[in-house]
Parts: structure tokens; C-alpha cells; sequence
């Protein structure tokens, strides 16, 4: 677990470099048909933004992914493009780097899709999504043979530390997914439920099927955040209100469940689902730590969630109503449905 203390003093170092530096820095553009980097300078005038300069990252068709806005002391991105609605500040980094072990152990294992002779012999693979790529990291350690790059929309993930067959691209993966046509062997995403709207899972989809070789295979998985198993009034209200915001915000509460119409309808074939209800704060240490991510993560949803229920603008109450939570999780054992799903792309593309 000593990754997780490298890359927070990483992570701090770099919102310390922000913020000296301002909106002013370099940017780099991948010129995509022949991959060539160019360097120029973007001014940003949005003084609610601060702009970073890139390191080695390639940049393909937005500096916005550098660019952030800070709401009651919370960092977020500044792109009106993006609809994720998490901070991408050094804690939420923090919990996703937790998260990515929770749910290894969870369902023992990184991935679900057969590609383990495959990563083995040595594949390129695309980690769409990536987030501070914990799961980039950990498979580009365990696979040395194959290549893996990860895509974000913002630039939360380090630049300067990484294995050496690890690459990144900042690009929004619902606008854009600047590679050429059939160059993945398998392309792994998960967790963009509150990421995504509806039209951006089409996109996303479509752009997904579009780099992915004929016959790669393609992994997906989402929890299913609408319906919890046995939830009680405490639990159902704190859902009800993502809901709610997921809705007013076009993001597809839902989308667990239409993962397999959708990936169908986007062209991909040989569609096979699992899925595993994990505990939630009951059953030993898997239900413990999921319980404690899922605490963290509506801490962190608390600015959005308070604008649909005022009285949670109060931190003391949002905590308390938090704390009936982890109480009724544990009584009635509640769980979370996860749907894990792999697919293909057909081998023979009909023209």
C-alpha cells in the first residue's frame, strides 16, 4: 500500500505547482494522423479556473483537462463538457485509489474478461476512464509484455512516475478517443455511472467499438446505484436523492441494467454479464471497507446532493443521516448489486 503515500505527495506537489503558477502553461496537442506532439500557449481568462502546464502527457483535443474550478473548497474540473460530478481533488483521488483495491478483493481479481494468456503473450489495452489509474498501474506492473494507456478527461493521474509500458491521454473518452481505427486488443471502463449522460454512453460506446480490433474484447462494469438489496427508508432516501441529481443532470441512474441492450445496439457481440452483490458495512471486511468508500464518496457528492435537500447543507446533519445509514446497512445487510460484463467486437465487420 506504500503507492498510495508516493502518489499523494505527487498529487500534492503538483496542485501546489497550480496554484503558484496560475492560468498560464504549455500545452501539447496529439496531431492524430501521424502522431506528432506540438507545444503552443493557451491563456485561460476564466478566473474561477486554475490551468497547469502538462508534463509528458499528450494532450488531444482539449487544455480543459487541466483546467479547474474550486467550489467550498473542493476541486473539480472546469470543462461544461465533462458531467462527472466528483471533485478530482488529492482526497477523492485518495478514495478512488482505495476504491480500486476494494473492489479487487471484492471480486478477487482486476478483471473478468478471459485475456489473461493474451496480457500475458503481450497486448495493447486502453483503460477508458482512467482516473488516477490505480488499475492502470497495477496491470502494467503484472503484465510487463503488454501495452497499456489510459484515458481521462482530466489530468488526475501522474504524469512523471509510471511503469514503462504505461502511456496516458488526456481526451474526453464521450467526445473523442484519439486513436486510429482496430488499435486495442481489449479495452477496460469501469465506474462512470455518475460520468456519463445517456447521449455520452452512446458516444462513448461507438467510439469504444470504433478502436477495438475486430474480435477484441471489451470489459465494462457498473453498480446498480437506483436499487439496493434490502435497503430500508434511511438508505432508500440517500439513493432517492442520487437519483434525483443523476436525472436533473441527464446522467442514466439506471445504466447498470442497459449496459447489455446498449453495448448490443453499439454493434458488440458475444455479450456475458455476472453479477455479485457485495455487502455493504455486514459480512466481514469486504462489507466494512465498501462501507467506507461508500461514506466517502457522499461526503464527497454532499455539495450537489444538499441543492435537493437543503437541510443536508448542514455537514452535522448530512453526517448524521449518513451514520442511520451505516447502522441500517449493517441491521437489514444490505448489498450492492454489481454488474460486470465483457463483450466482443465481431471479427468480421460487415461494410
Amino acid at each position: 500500500m506504500g503507492i498510495i503515500s508516493t502518489l499523494r505527495n505527487l498529487f500534492s506537489k503538483r496542485e501546489e505547482a497550480y496554484e503558484k503558477r496560475g492560468s498560464k502553461g504549455p500545452h501539447r496537442d496529439l496531431d492524430r494522423s501521424s502522431g506528432r506532439k506540438d507545444s503552443h500557449t493557451t491563456n485561460s481568462t476564466d478566473k474561477s479556473s486554475v490551468t497547469s502546464p502538462t508534463s509528458s502527457t499528450r494532450n488531444a483535443n482539449s487544455s480543459n483537462g487541466y483546467s479547474f474550478q474550486y467550489k467550498e473548497g473542493r476541486r473539480y474540473h472546469a470543462d461544461t463538457a465533462v458531467a462527472y460530478v466528483f471533485p478530482n481533488d488529492d482526497d477523492e483521488v485518495d478514495r478512488v485509489h482505495q476504491q480500486h483495491w476494494i473492489f479487487r478483493y471484492a471480486l478477487q481479481g482486476n478483471y473478468f474478461a478471459p485475456v489473461k494468456e493474451k496480457l500475458l503473450e503481450g497486448i495493447v489495452v486502453l483503460d477508458s476512464g482512467c482516473g488516477p489509474a490505480t488499475w492502470t498501474f497495477e496491470m502494467g506492473e503484472t503484465y510487463p509484455r503488454s501495452t497499456f494507456h489510459g484515458i481521462d478527461a482530466s489530468c488526475v493521474f501522474p504524469e512523471d512516475i509510471k511503469p514503462a509500458n504505461v502511456e496516458f491521454m488526456l481526451s474526453n473518452v464521450a467526445k473523442d478517443v484519439p486513436y486510429e481505427d482496430n488499435y486495442f486488443d481489449y479495452i477496460h471502463q469501469r465506474l462512470l455511472i455518475l460520468g456519463l449522460t445517456s447521449d455520452d454512453w452512446t458516444n462513448t460506446l461507438a467510439n469504444l467499438y470504433r478502436v477495438l480490433k475486430p474480435g477484441g474484447y471489451f470489459e465494462l462494469a457498473e453498480p446498480d446505484l437506483k436499487t439496493l438489496k434490502d435497503a430500508g427508508p434511511a438508505m432508500n432516501l440517500l439513493q432517492s436523492m442520487l437519483t434525483k441529481m443523476s436525472t436533473d443532470r441527464g446522467l442514466p441512474p439506471d445504466i447498470a441494467i442497459e449496459l447489455k441492450d446498449r453495448l448490443a445496439k453499439a454493434g458488440f457481440v458475444n455479450i456475458e454479464e455476472k453479477i455479485t452483490y457485495i455487502p455493504l458495512n455486514h459480512s466481514g471486511k469486504v462489507g466494512k471497507l465498501l462501507w467506507d468508500d461508500y461514506n466517502h464518496a457522499y461526503t464527497n457528492l454532499r455539495g450537489v446532493l444538499s441543492k435537493l435537500k437543503p437541510e443536508w447543507n448542514d455537514p452535522e446533519a448530512y453526517i448524521g443521516h449518513l451514520q442511520e445509514c451505516a447502522a441500517e446497512a449493517k441491521k437489514s445487510k444490505i448489498c450492492v448489486k454489481w454488474h460486470s460484463i465483457h463483450c466482443r467486437k465481431p471479427e468480421e465487420i460487415s461494410q
